[in-house]
Formats: C-alpha cells, sequence, structure tokens
C-alpha cells in the first residue's frame, strides 16, 4: 500500500497552513481601534488554536506514516485518526479564519471563502468522518477481552 492511500492526503495541510497565515496577515493589517485586530487576546487565541490543530494533525499522520513505511505494521487505527483529526481541524481553522475575516471571509472571490468550500468537500474525499470512527472504536474495543 502506497502512504498515499493510507494517511491524508498532503492538500488538507497545505489548505489549512494557507488558512492560519492568511488569518495572521490579516490580523496583523485589520485597524481595531488604536491598534490591530491581532493585539486582541481572542484573536491571538484563535491564531493559536489554529497552529496547534495543523501541527497536531501532522504529528498524526508522521505517526501514520512511520508504522506504514518505518516498521511495516498495519496502520489502519492510526490512519483514520490522522484522518478524522487532521479534516476535522481543518475544518475548524478556516471557521477560524472567517471568524477573523468577518464580513469578508465570506464574500465571493476571497481566498478564504473558497478555501472554506475547498476543506468542507475534502472532509468527504478522505472519508466520512463516521466511518473513521468506526474504524478507530473497533481497533480500540479489540484490545479488550469481551
Amino acid at each position: 500500500m502506497a502512504l498515499s492511500e493510507s494517511v491524508p492526503s498532503p492538500s488538507w495541510r497545505v489548505k489549512a497552513r494557507a488558512v492560519a497565515s492568511s488569518s495572521a496577515r490579516r490580523a496583523l493589517t485589520r485597524k481595531l481601534g488604536e491598534g490591530v485586530l491581532a493585539d486582541n487576546a481572542i484573536t491571538q487565541s484563535k491564531l493559536a488554536e489554529m497552529v496547534l490543530d495543523v501541527d497536531a494533525s501532522a504529528l498524526l499522520i508522521y505517526r501514520a506514516a512511520w508504522l506504514r513505511d518505518v516498521k511495516g505494521q498495519r496502520n489502519s487505527r492510526e490512519a483514520a485518526l490522522a484522518k478524522l483529526h487532521a479534516t476535522d481541524r481543518a475544518q475548524s481553522v478556516i471557521d477560524k479564519a472567517v471568524q477573523i475575516f468577518g464580513g469578508l471571509g465570506v464574500t465571493h472571490g476571497v481566498p478564504v471563502e473558497s478555501l472554506y468550500r475547498e476543506v468542507r468537500a475534502l472532509r468527504i474525499y478522505e472519508g466520512a468522518s463516521e466511518v473513521q470512527k468506526i474504524v478507530i472504536a473497533r481497533a480500540h474495543l479489540a484490545g479488550f477481552e469481551r
């Protein structure tokens, strides 16, 4: 099985990082009172959560790939964890970006708006979240006696 078949495609990470970067640039340039939006603690919290979501998802993906590529082990559970987390967190990242961009975030033609639609499609493409949850739960339950 090729790596691309067992873990999420890199496109989620590229999109999520692009959204986080766009949000940081927007927060640093958007005037708010005497300062900029980035001076606001709530905005800083959203940006921190975005970075955390992207990096945590990447680590789950790297673990799944490492198990498959280096250890030669089956990685169904880890791949499902990575897919579920990465796609859910990508949606969370884009939601936060739309909040940071405000009304501009839902304006047709603005990159954040188009990324919002792309990320939603990515969640479908990577496999329904419910299916990933079933794979995770079955793998977890397999470790216990009936």
